[in-house]
């Protein structure tokens, strides 16, 4: 298993990378958006669009990960990085939960700022309805 609990430990890692651009990403975009910056926004598209991508080989591996360790763990436990590192002893453990607890609070970053730059981007939009209705 500790081979296993050192592999999650590398995803976590570059999912957290991945998630860290995405926020990059979000934070410029909106930037972008507020200068009106069209060339810039497709630019971002470009990037935004490779690390979903990533995220998304990320996700396949993951969910590998977790079927190996539904075999290891056996019927009944949820293979979840808590379980996976309450079995594992140092300094797996707090590696596993010091990533996971940061790849979370990254997400809802990103989570955060997507919905803000959604509310931007609609209110760009009503006012150049408002402007061409005039």
């Amino acid at each position: 298993m500790d081979k296993l609990a050192i592999e999650l430990i590398n995803l976590l890692r570059e999912m957290l990378l991945t998630q860290q651009r995405l926020l990059q990403i979000a934070t410029s975009r909106q930037e972008a958006m507020r200068a009106f910056d069209i060339d810039r926004l497709n630019g971002l598209l470009e990037q935004e669009r490779v690390e979903v991508q990533k995220a998304d080989g990320f996700e396949r591996r993951r969910n590998t990960l977790v079927h190996q360790f539904r075999g290891i763990l056996g019927q009944g436990v949820e293979p979840t990085v808590s379980e996976i590192a309450k079995r594992s002893g140092e300094p797996v453990k707090s590696q596993l939960l010091g990533l996971a607890g940061q790849l979370k609070a990254v997400v809802e970053q990103v989570e955060r700022t997507t919905r803000g730059n959604a509310k931007i981007s609609e209110t760009g939009v009503k006012g150049v309805a408002e402007v061409l209705k005039i």
